[in-house]
């Protein structure tokens, strides 16, 4: 049975003890790690690379909606469970995607909801690239003409200056295109790697340490994309993902 990594950020001992006690009966998620603030948080996020975090808001020194913004810029896929005293702030909560919002006190059947939630968008994000057809195609502007670019022929979009680059194994196609607007309309093997590349991870063959980042290289091109230091552990784990499917 797969497992799905959990780890609890809430300074009340209590909340946590009944979460434990909670997900204790249900086999497939694990607990990795918990946390009593912010900051204690974000640094067990980027060790444990969790699947899912249940989430306090209100927590003394960085609070829970704050600490989950920088770890969603570290572990993209990671599905939010905002466990809290407090309603008001959902709306912000979903802005930013979470998977569910449960107010105190907190009640098991409410919790397991959102765990399957949790399992079954986690689920879906790793089979995606089974449902990807080849002829799947990218369809953008770029100097006046529309292109139908193959997805299985791009090996990464870069942010250059204002504009933004697809890049194939021998062509360049630009577009006034947001990265952020590119990257909306590909599919689950398509991984943010740096704040200015996304990267479609079949294509990588080699990574290199280079000074404080790392390079990507593809099948078949000399062309290279960047990895942060901060993304590569989970640019690691989901190319593994990929090719286990």
């Amino acid at each position: 049975m797969e497992s799905f990594k959990i780890i609890i950020a809430d300074d009340n001992a209590t909340s946590r003890t009944l979460l434990r006690h909670f997900i204790h009966v249900l086999p497939q998620y694990k607990i990795v790690a918990e946390a009593v603030n912010g900051e204690e948080f974000v640094r067990l996020v980027l060790e444990e690379k969790p699947d899912i975090v249940l989430v306090d808001i209100n927590m003394p020194g960085l609070n829970g909606m704050e600490a989950v913004k920088i770890c969603k810029q570290a572990v993209p896929a990671l599905q939010i469970i905002f466990i809290t005293g407090y309603d008001e702030f959902a709306v912000e909560a979903f802005e930013i995607s979470a998977t569910d919002y449960i107010v105190k006190p907190i009640e098991r059947a409410r919790l397991f909801r959102a765990l399957e939630k949790a399992r079954k968008l986690i689920e879906l994000s790793r089979q995606n690239c089974l449902s990807i057809k080849k002829d799947k195609r990218l369809g953008l502007k770029s100097h006046g003409s529309i292109l139908f670019l193959p997805l299985d022929d791009i090996l990464f979009v870069e942010k250059e200056s204002r504009k933004t680059v697809i890049h194939t194994a021998s062509e360049r196609y630009e577009t006034t295109e947001t990265l952020s607007e590119i990257g909306d309309r590909l599919d689950g093997c398509f991984f943010k790697t740096h704040r200015s590349y996304i990267v479609n991870l079949k294509k990588i063959v080699k990574i290199e340490p280079a000074g404080e980042t790392y390079l990507a290289h593809f099948r078949d091109s000399h062309k290279i994309a960047y990895i942060s230091k901060l993304k590569i552990n989970e640019v690691q784990r989901k190319i593994l993902d990929i090719h286990d499917i």
